[in-house]
């Protein structure tokens, strides 16, 4: 079955879904305007103090927390959606149905999330309007060739957590330990709302063994310093090695759980 037939088509379900609620639709972008004024008058109350941890990224605390939560509001779509559209193809009675058709595993896991990333795109349209008619942030020094790039392998490695996190859903139906981890700590101990050197030792070598740390430190050095390749090397090393070892798991071992769970017959459970 064409991968693009099967995208467009849940995109389509999930479209006409999503727009039978107009109301939510508003108030999510009414929720992503609330948050950045949340943070940007943080910054009028304490954005001085955090001054010594922001000098590498030569911006201050609003532009830094800004940036960093459009960025990682995009690419956590992957991490949380596909485990959220799992459960809830399973609450509906479609999943079985849908598995049953002659759909792989590779166009299933693109069409899941199609609506997802698209209104994940609306959002960070919602972000860019906001930093240049609102807020006035300069962001003139960005590379954004390189931040691409950093954009790129970030979104394809939360994506894959987002996979590997929704096997848990497909066999557990709930509990979701790593959901429970993406959602709690990933911003906290990342850099997304304050940069990692505020963070005691034992917590900082935490952060090192998350690939959002890696995401959020290129991406801010690229947007504000207009960091090029060469500068970012040893992050995008990182989020090659993660994604190199994460992309071929997560789709060997939702397939993995996508057939034990045929063969128990519990497709239908929820």
């Amino acid at each position: 079955m064409n991968t693009l037939r099967v995208a467009a088509a849940f995109l389509r379900k999930d479209f006409l879904a999503e727009t039978s609620y107009r109301l939510s639709f508003a108030l999510g972008a009414a929720g992503t305007l609330s948050g950045i004024l949340i943070f940007y008058f943080i910054d009028k109350l304490f954005g001085g103090a955090m001054a010594a941890h922001l000098t590498p990224y030569g911006t201050g605390y609003f532009p830094y927390v800004f940036t960093a939560t459009a960025f990682f509001g995009y690419i956590g779509t992957g991490a949380g959606a596909y485990s959220e559209r799992l459960r809830l193809e399973q609450a509906q009675g479609t999943l079985e149905a849908v598995l049953s058709t002659p759909v792989t595993t590779g166009s299933f896991l693109l069409a899941l999330t199609a609506w997802n990333f698209l209104f994940a795109t609306f959002e960070l349209l919602v972000y860019a309007l906001s930093a240049v008619f609102i807020f006035s942030l300069d962001l003139s020094a960005a590379n954004w060739p390189a931040a691409a790039l950093v954009f790129f392998l970030s979104a394809a490695c939360f994506a894959s957590l987002g996979i590997l996190s929704s096997c848990f859903v497909m066999l557990f139906k709930r509990g979701n330990p790593l959901a429970w981890v993406l959602n709690n700590f990933e911003g906290l101990l990342g850099g997304v709302y304050f940069p990692v050197t505020l963070l005691p030792p034992w917590l900082a070598a935490v952060s090192d063994i998350l690939p959002v740390t890696y995401a959020v430190r290129a991406f801010q050095l690229t947007v504000h310093k207009g960091a090029g390749l060469g500068a970012v090397k040893g992050d995008l090393l990182a989020l090659v090695l993660f994604d190199a070892v994460l992309i071929p798991a997560a789709v060997y071992l939702f397939h993995l759980s996508t057939e034990r769970a045929r063969r128990s017959g519990t497709l239908g459970q929820y």
